[in-house]
């Protein structure tokens, strides 16, 4: 009975021994399947995420974004419509640099579509070209942005896809309409920072064009949601609505809102018009507007620094 016992410990030692030395030269399948269970858990499928998931991780941090400048009445900013920048290569960031200094311009913002694919490689070298800026940038999200769960890595590197901050005296609220939906918290979360304000101006980034039949099919779809943006819009008296999506310049009045749609910034794509941005130019109460060209319809004379 002793030697039986002793034989079934040295058994059971020799089969530890064994499952070690195949951890250790060649792990099994679990091993494997673990952090590929993570990793989608992480960045989900091919689906898109819903605005109402984006909204709850946006709304449960502080936002990075500060003010970005104070004390004047006076400035500029630029506001560039769908990027779409690639793993590779610097879109029309050249010029953009190059308009900054020229122009004085005091912060940039981006109207969505900051990615063509919504890959990481991507996002990396969009925010690189950002940060060699030497003024503040505010990005937005498109509906580029979340394919091929792109929203995982607007998140990682980017954080919330609605915020709000000062610049000058005007207040700017960023909204998520990458997917043509606001969700019921994102509208009481857009009319409270409406209701709030106590600025001048009052401008409101949406990647979708909000308002107007001009864009076809690429505005926000003819929604309940639409009717009650617009009402907002007009009862809490914005001033201008920022858009992109559509790559070509619109210009719409009504009921006392401004809605201004940037032609493309992307290098690649182009729609309708010419490659710009807008140099949106701030005194006081005036606003004036003028479409800056960039990439290869920019002018030499532009190019040149004459203008």
């Amino acid at each position: 009975m002793t030697e039986d016992k002793e034989q079934t410990v040295e058994e059971k030692k020799s089969l530890w021994k064994r499952i070690l030395i195949s951890l250790l030269i060649r792990p099994p399948i679990i091993l494997i399947l673990i952090p590929l269970c993570f990793f989608l858990l992480r960045h989900g499928t091919t689906e898109e995420s819903t605005v109402e998931e984006r909204f709850g991780l946006s709304n449960s941090i502080k936002s990075p974004y500060k003010d970005a400048i104070k004390g004047t009445y006076i400035y500029s900013f630029a506001f560039c419509g769908d990027p779409h920048m690639y793993s590779k290569g610097d879109g029309c960031f050249d010029d953009l640099d190059r308009a900054i200094k020229l122009k004085q311009i005091r912060f940039v913002m981006f109207g969505g579509d900051l990615t063509y694919l919504g890959e990481e490689a991507e996002y990396s070298n969009f925010i690189n070209h950002c940060d060699a800026l030497t003024v503040p940038w505010y990005p937005a999200l498109g509906n580029h942005d979340i394919c091929n769960s792109g929203w995982a890595y607007y998140w990682k590197f980017l954080g919330p896809s609605v915020y709000s901050f000062c610049g000058g005296n005007g207040k700017f609220i960023v909204i998520d309409s990458a997917g043509g939906k606001i969700g019921t918290d994102q509208m009481e979360w857009i009319q409270d920072e409406l209701q709030s304000n106590k600025q001048p101006l009052l401008f409101v980034i949406s990647h979708m064009p909000i308002y107007g039949n001009s864009y076809g099919s690429y505005k926000f779809p003819e929604t309940e949601e639409k009717q009650q943006l617009i009402a907002l819009f007009e009862k809490y008296e914005v001033d201008f609505i920022l858009q992109g999506h559509y790559h070509g310049f619109v210009d719409i009045t009504n009921n006392g809102v401004r809605y201004i749609t940037s032609g493309s910034f992307s290098d690649g794509l182009l729609d309708s018009g010419i490659r710009h941005f807008l140099l949106i130019n701030v005194y006081g109460p005036q606003v004036t507007i003028e479409q800056v060209p960039v990439g290869e319809d920019i002018p030499v004379e532009y190019m040149d620094g004459q203008i």
